[in-house]
């Protein structure tokens, strides 16, 4: 589990998909996140994700476009 957490914080970007509510509480307390942030973890989309960039934090969403699709999804 260290080995891990020290891979994560060299790392300058992070992507951060749903968790679950069992999970969420561990995750917001290691990335540092707001409250806000912990809900929007819970009850994100497909393809919604929160992305940490050099400790900047803000939403995206992946969007698959039907050129990608033939290949994502064979």
């Amino acid at each position: 589990m260290k080995n891990g957490k020290t891979i994560i914080n060299i790392c300058s970007t992070r992507y951060i998909f749903k968790q679950s509510p069992g999970s969420v509480d561990d995750v917001v307390e290691f990335f540092n996140l707001s409250e806000g942030t912990k809900e929007f973890l819970t009850t994100a989309s497909p393809g919604e994700c929160i992305i940490s960039l050099d400790n900047n934090v803000t939403t995206i969403k992946f969007i698959v476009t039907n050129f990608e699709k033939k290949y994502v999804f064979t």
